[in-house]
């Protein structure tokens, strides 16, 4: 593992830890208010992640976080199903934010020359 991937990788433990902290606040705050405002849902969210390590770290990653759970992943390994337990007023956002926040820095240490690819590739 070159520097740069070992960089990634402990950048992601810190972001992932972030993400953990706040997603177990807001769970928190939920369940501790007297009137449950929930909107649970289930979400098909498009990877990029190719490998069975890359979609295994995405899939616990999302399962770890409180208020979230991985469901499935489909058959062409090109979208996995999560269900949330608040996907909110934009279940968009909820999927940006996977992909931006777990799944980018994901494929940043698992792939030599980080990510995105470069137009070369």
């Amino acid at each position: 593992m070159t520097l740069v991937r070992l960089w990634y990788l402990i950048r992601y433990c810190v972001i992932f830890a972030k993400a953990l902290t706040l997603s177990t606040i807001e769970v928190a705050k939920a369940v501790l208010r007297r009137e449950l405002d929930f909107r649970p849902g289930f979400l098909a969210v498009d990877m990029d992640c190719e490998t069975d390590f890359e979609i295994t770290v995405l899939a616990n990653s999302i399962t770890l976080t409180p208020g979230t759970i991985t469901v499935h992943v489909e058959q062409d390994q090109r979208k996995i199903i999560i269900h949330a337990l608040s996907v909110g007023e934009d279940p968009d956002a909820v999927r940006r934010d996977i992909r931006q926040t777990l799944e980018a820095n994901i494929l940043k240490f698992t792939r030599p020359g980080g990510w995105p690819p470069s137009a070369s590739s």
